[in-house]
């Protein structure tokens, strides 16, 4: 209960920051940078050596790119009842068939489930990441406001891959994993990972914006409509469907149940995509997220 609040404390902090404007516009982006280049490749390092490797992985790995499909297919078909653009076709594939696994997930993995389930909850950020860098992207840079070949799509692809900090940090933990679990770096990265959640929900309170709420009301309610409701209950009945119960698959379908992913705005706004609708989508979901999360755990652990 006490994860919770600081949760609700570090979004409030944020936001006030923004309100009083104590932090300037782009304030966030530095905070940010200290989250991707430290505090998630340490929760990485720390975890990742730890991790006694299933085929259960499978699940937790596939699951994101499950939901994204998802996404991808329930948006298509509901687009001529609703009428939307394909620039806002896309914006609401990428922005609602994506997780924020880790930003979000994390404290929320932590205040339910325990910090030693991190691992898990590291596997699925992953996974979530892969799912933006290949789909998201491929997706977004098909859209007809740029003109990018196929050999540029593909090594777009494969330099935001191999250059993202966390991912290095994944291959790092794999190729060290013996020299990782000495207790010494156990301490050194802990205290690195401990800085994510705090820092990551005030980042996240600094971007909460609300605008464009009445004009957009249908889209939205169709955006968020699938990623708080619509994914969980997919990824749930996909793990009722094969019986796969325990902690490992309650923390795997939980983190499919979270906001929408904060990193989904930068590659719709990159490729000029509708970057307004997508940042209004990602504040209402955290918000409403958060609330969801106590429903969402109940459900999950009464099912698996």
């Amino acid at each position: 209960m006490v994860n919770f609040f600081i949760i609700i404390a570090c979004l409030l902090i944020g936001y006030l920051f923004r309100f009083f404007r104590l932090a300037g516009k782009d304030s966030y982006k530095i905070v940010n940078n200290w989250v991707i280049y430290v505090g998630l490749p340490s929760i990485a390092l720390l975890y990742i050596p730890k991790i006694d490797w299933t085929l259960a992985y499978l699940f937790t790995g596939l699951l994101p790119f499950f939901v994204f499909g998802l996404s991808y297919v329930f948006f298509r078909l509901i687009q001529p009842m609703l009428g939307f653009s394909s620039r806002t076709l896309t914006t609401l594939i990428i922005v609602s068939g994506l997780s924020n696994t880790s930003f979000v997930g994390f404290p929320l993995i932590i205040s339910f489930f325990g910090a030693e389930q991190l691992k898990v909850g590291v596997v699925s950020d992953q996974a979530t990441f892969f799912a933006l860098s290949s789909f998201g992207v491929l997706l977004a840079a098909g859209s007809k406001r740029n003109g990018l070949r196929a050999r540029q799509k593909l090594g777009l692809v494969g330099r935001r891959i191999l250059t993202f900090p966390p991912f290095i940090a994944v291959v790092l933990a794999l190729c060290f994993q013996d020299f990782l679990r000495i207790a010494y770096f156990d301490d050194f990265f802990s205290s690195l990972a401990a800085t994510v959640s705090p820092l990551a929900l005030f980042s996240i309170g600094l971007q909460l914006h609300f605008h464009h709420i009445k004009k957009e009301m249908k889209v939205i309610s169709a955006s968020l409509f699938y990623k708080l409701l619509l994914a969980p209950v997919g990824a749930l009945l996909f793990a009722v469907f094969f019986d796969w119960k325990g902690v490992f698959f309650q923390v795997s379908v939980f983190e499919m149940a979270m906001p929408s992913l904060v990193a989904s705005s930068m590659v719709i706004q990159n490729f000029g995509l509708n970057a307004k609708l997508a940042n209004t989508i990602i504040g209402l979901s955290i918000l409403l997220g958060l609330a969801l999360a106590f429903l969402w755990h109940s459900v999950i652990i009464t099912l698996l």
